[in-house]
């Protein structure tokens, strides 16, 4: 997460130096928040090239159509159409190669719906896009975890997890939504996470009484990721 703090903050004193130069009448008249957002939508792009996500990819071409539409000439098409055509290609991508990006056990919540599951097992993966969903882990030898919540409302419980090898690892990745964490608050925790427009919130405190230690990491994007001890 340093790498991205370096990044953000070269971001911010470059846009400082074109607030100032822009004055002189030598750059073209463009807002400065629509920067923020391009170089934020940009970022997001490479984040879901590299991750194969097609949430991530399609919705900051379409975000970024927005921010550009007269430019472009395509304001007839912004931004429902753009955002339309974002949220049927991502969920016809997911259903075609979304299989494919990752060995781990996947549980998915639906598109648009509220859903629960409980899940079993060492690696485990939780997706949830434009919905509310609720996961239960009831591991017996929980190693770790990868979440990702889209334009959603995602919440894990991690109350019923055993650790037997001393110490998991959960990435969490939440653009445009809430995902909400329920830790024990008996477990040691490493917080790595990083936020983008976003916050990270906790509610009560580890005392880290048991030899479990949990690592966070991941990102807050333009939404929120709330810790709960439990």
């Amino acid at each position: 997460m340093k790498s991205s703090k370096v990044f953000w903050g070269i971001f911010f004193i470059l846009a400082a130096v074109y607030v100032v130069i822009s004055k002189f009448g030598i750059l073209p008249d463009i807002g400065v928040f629509s920067i923020i957002l391009t170089v934020f939508f940009l970022w997001l792009f490479v984040e879901g090239i590299r991750n194969v996500n097609f949430w991530e990819i399609l919705f900051s071409i379409a975000f970024i159509c927005i921010i550009y539409d007269e430019p472009l000439g395509i304001t007839a098409l912004t931004p429902w159409t753009v955002l339309g055509a974002a949220f049927l290609g991502s969920i016809g991508l997911s259903l075609i190669f979304g299989g494919k990006k990752r060995k781990w056990k996947t549980v998915t919540g639906n598109v648009g719906t509220s859903s629960s599951e409980q899940y079993t097992g060492e690696e485990i993966r939780c997706e949830n896009s434009f919905g509310s969903a609720i996961r239960y882990i009831n591991s017996d030898n929980f190693r770790r975890a990868a979440i990702e919540n889209n334009f959603g409302l995602l919440s894990v419980y991690f109350d019923n997890a055993i650790v037997q090898e001393g110490s998991a690892n959960v990435s969490v990745e939440n653009n445009f939504g809430e995902t909400n964490l329920y830790i024990p608050k008996e477990w040691k925790i490493q917080n790595n996470l990083d936020r983008s427009f976003g916050a990270i919130r906790e509610t009560g405190s580890s005392i880290g009484t048991s030899s479990t230690v949990l690592y966070l990491n991941g990102s807050a994007n333009f939404g929120e990721i709330h810790l709960h001890y439990i």
